[in-house]
């Protein structure tokens, strides 16, 4: 069974006519579509691999009010590098997504120029 994801393409690539991309689950349909939308630009992305997606309710007692801890590891098969990041919300999908673009501009960090990641650790040493 395939989770499908929509994902709006035009800024990335105006040429693309199908935006919408599919996974096995829902998580790997949104990487699918992130890495759809970003290699254009970005062809190192092509090396990206999820390696393994873990979840984690952080308070059971609140039952689906809890917070979610999404733990996401990458690797890039170019290089053999691993990386491991991790978000916190109380809805799934969000929680995923925000480890998903953390893993996804991580693997960005060497070959753009700036990126978030990069300005935040410059401020976080000053």
């Amino acid at each position: 069974m395939y989770s499908y994801f929509l994902f709006d393409l035009i800024l990335a690539d105006p040429s693309n006519n199908s935006p919408n991309t599919q996974g096995n689950g829902p998580v790997d349909a949104l990487a699918n579509a992130l890495k759809k939308a970003l290699v254009p630009s970005h062809p190192s992305l092509n090396n990206l691999q999820l390696i393994d997606y873990k979840v984690r309710i952080l308070d059971p007692e609140s039952a689906t009010k809890a917070a979610t801890r999404v733990m996401i590891e990458f690797s890039d098969i170019s290089t053999n590098r691993k990386w491991t990041t991790v978000s916190v919300d109380r809805n799934i999908i969000s929680a995923s997504l925000n480890a998903l673009v953390d893993g996804f501009e991580y693997a960005l960090k060497d070959v753009v120029a700036s990126c978030i990641l990069d300005d935040l650790l410059e401020h976080e040493l000053k």
